[in-house]
């Protein structure tokens, strides 16, 4: 039962609609780079050659995803070369079976093997196989291989030029709107009446962001310096705004309510300031310093009410980070103007320093991933196998022109997982039901108007392909089937004879890719103990170096990124196993109980963070707030690496502390040699407190599961 629950659950998201990333703006746009191909081919009377083009224009579309114009144009340029050798390739292996089979099972392997590096990176891949598959079975003399890997190639970068066309216009456009994002949702969390128990995605806008600002081909001078600077103060206003958080909890837990509601007004007077902060970078206006006036009376009212509870720990506590984010609400004013009119207005900024982003090493990942267990590596096999497999098979078949389909679906439909298979395959196969049927009505009533008529249905469905946006699978093969249909059409095919073939085409190669995944599995239930234990190991680091009085900027920074990187994958590793139709519920029961335990301690843990970092910039020492805590720390560092190899072994924690006689003894310690009331220390110790709850909680469910079926 379970089973088909899962099987169940997977086929009806599979048919859900999300279109959270649809952008109709690059939809329109992708467009008219698929349309400029067909209407030369059209025009010179050589509508095939138009067809070829509008394949790389396609494919290159793909790649025209967020990210700054140098990615965007990097991304989609080597695309379009992708695409184009992969074409030209093909027609001049054509003659040859063999050589051509042998070409697709290395483009296949590749193509599989390249996802090591992320699915942005496979989708070169996957352009230059799909290329070479489709190609290679229509009547081309090889004397033409160059004409058309220049063909595919040149519509693929017609395309790029597209994407990139606001560059020098706007050279930052990418980066304020990934930034606007960021600043609006840490907006959104000031306003929340418990921001400290928001559920995560700061996390996630901070490490798009980031991505976008400090990776491949960033820029250099006056506005990326504003934006870098505007990055990391958007990471310490986050903990800033937690640290507040846990005030308004204590505030609310002692019933001190006009305190409380201090902070809540600061909270929402920042929030104001941060949409303005949002608004000029996505107008590209300067910032209005009057725009900073709430967060200056919120402050001086706060001061008011504190002023009032001398007594109050908790209120010093608050007052030291009100002050600090007030100070880098201040720092964004002043920043911001130069990265929102792109240097049009210079003006004097304070110098800020980006993080670096180390590139791994592509052949130390790819040898990485070169294993008999890896999931990477069985996926290159599996695709590989079943790609080429049934391009063989697809030529013994009468009416083998256009039996490619099968090899072409595999492809496109074959993932690592069970889970995303299944899901991509119902959506696949849902949607090509009615694509067809689009695509066959539309070609029928406009084929008596001519080929420009034909033209113009094509980008209407190219325009819903790419509006679809990613997550929506279902909608996406809607008009992926529908465009080809009326592609070929257009190349001399009928969409009479394209339909019916093309549906029981999808239909073996659905069926085909579900039983490979079934046959020569790589359930994510085996990798997600391993995902848990990196998620630990990194919280582990994290907490030891924030407590750590010699850890520089750096190597916190470096802590914070990690944590967050491991936490999306610990969480997509769960996802994707409680949609997996194998016993695993064990497995999953643990994995989601120690993802809210470790949510709980990383809370508590970004408030110490917090605390440091406000002492910090107020140039006070931090060694007399941290040392006392070193012990402690040993203690939770000590369980938590228990707790990880536990997690991946699959056994019960051995040498795990017992935290909360460990707390109790910090709580003592700190108690017996307090000379004077401490700002920071009754946060620290509520800190602690909590992280003592969740690890002690890490270490009963792994302990009492049950042990592993043989």
């Amino acid at each position: 039962m379970s089973a088909l629950t899962a099987v169940s659950k997977t086929f009806r998201r599979s048919l859900r609609l999300d279109f959270s990333q649809s952008d109709p703006v690059v939809a329109a746009r992708n467009a008219v780079g698929v349309a400029i191909p067909l209407l030369i081919g059209v025009g010179t009377g050589n509508p095939a050659i138009g067809v070829f083009g509008a394949v790389g224009a396609l494919f290159a579309a793909f790649a025209d995803r967020p990210g700054s114009y140098r990615l965007r144009l990097a991304r989609m340029s080597v695309t379009s070369l992708a695409a184009g050798l992969g074409g030209g390739l093909s027609v001049l292996f054509a003659p040859s079976v063999p050589l051509s089979l042998l070409l697709i099972a290395v483009f296949a392997f590749t193509t599989g093997m390249l996802l090591s590096f992320g699915i942005n990176v496979s989708q070169i891949g996957t352009a230059a196989t799909a290329v070479a598959i489709v190609l290679n079975r229509f009547p081309l003399p090889a004397s033409g291989a160059l004409g058309i890997a220049v063909l595919v190639t040149a519509a693929g970068l017609v395309q790029s030029l597209l994407a990139t066309a606001g560059w020098p216009l706007h050279r930052h456009a990418p980066e304020r709107a990934v930034l606007a994002d960021l600043y609006e949702g840490l907006a959104g969390r000031t306003r929340s009446p418990h921001p400290k128990m928001t559920a995560p995605g700061a996390g996630r806008l901070l490490e798009t962001a980031r991505a976008t600002i400090t990776g491949f081909g960033h820029g250099h001078g006056p506005s990326m310096q504003s934006y870098r600077g505007l990055l990391d103060e958007a990471e310490r206003i986050r903990l800033e705004v937690m640290a507040l958080g846990y005030c308004i909890e204590r505030f609310e837990r002692v019933e001190r309510t006009a305190q409380r509601d201090a902070v809540r007004d600061l909270l929402l007077a920042a929030g104001t300031v941060l949409d303005a902060v949002a608004g000029s970078l996505r107008r590209g206006r300067a910032f209005d310093q009057a725009d900073l006036h709430p967060a200056t009376d919120a402050l001086t009212r706060f001061e008011d009410v504190m002023a009032g509870h001398p007594d109050s720990p908790t209120g010093r506590f608050a007052s030291l980070h009100a002050r600090a984010l007030a100070g880098q609400l201040r720092a964004c004013g002043r920043m911001v103007t130069p990265g929102a009119v792109e240097g049009r207005i210079v003006e004097e900024t304070a110098k800020v320093g980006g993080v670096r982003v180390a590139l791994q090493a592509p052949f130390g990942t790819l040898r990485a991933n070169l294993r008999w267990d890896s999931a990477i590596a069985r996926h290159a096999i599996r695709l590989a196998v079943l790609v080429t497999a049934t391009d063989g098979f697809a030529r013994l078949l009468p009416g083998n022109d256009r039996g490619y389909w099968i090899s072409l679906m595999v492809l496109l439909l074959l993932r690592p997982d069970f889970a995303a298979t299944l899901h991509r395959t119902s959506a696949r196969l849902a949607g090509t039901l009615v694509g067809l049927g689009i695509g066959t009505a539309g070609t029928y009533l406009l084929a008596s108007q001519g080929h420009y008529a034909l033209v113009g249905l094509i980008v209407v469905f190219v325009f819903g392909v790419r509006v679809s946006g990613a997550p929506n699978a279902f909608f996406m093969g809607i008009w992926t089937a529908a465009y080809l249909v009326a592609l070929l059409d257009l190349a001399g095919i009928p969409a009479a004879d394209v339909a019916g073939p093309r549906l029981l085409d999808t239909l073996l190669a659905g069926a085909l890719v579900v039983a490979a995944t079934i046959i020569w599995p790589a359930w994510e239930r085996a990798y997600l103990p391993a995902r848990v234990a990196e998620l630990l190991a990194a919280y582990r680091n994290y907490l030891v170096t924030i407590t750590d009085p010699a850890s520089k900027k750096a190597a916190i920074d470096a802590a914070r990124i990690a944590a967050r990187l491991a936490r999306s994958n610990a969480q997509a590793s769960l996802d994707r196993t409680q949609a997996e139709p194998v016993p695993g519920r064990d497995t999953q029961y643990v994995g989601e109980g120690v993802l809210v335990q470790s949510h709980l301690l990383i809370q508590a843990a970004m408030v110490i963070d917090a605390a440091r970092l406000s002492m910090w910039s107020g140039k006070q020492p931090v060694e007399g707030m941290l040392a006392p805590v070193a012990p402690f720390i040993a203690d939770c560092s000590t369980t938590l690496a228990a707790c990880g190899r536990a997690a991946a072994e699959g056994v019960a924690p051995r040498g795990a502390v017992n935290m909360r006689a460990s707390y109790v003894a910090l709580k003592d310690s700190l108690e017996a040699h307090a000379m004077r009331p401490d700002v920071v220390q009754p946060a620290i110790l509520d800190a602690a407190d909590r992280i003592a709850n969740a690890v002690d909680t890490m270490v009963h469910l792994l302990r009492e599961r049950p042990a592993p079926a043989a």
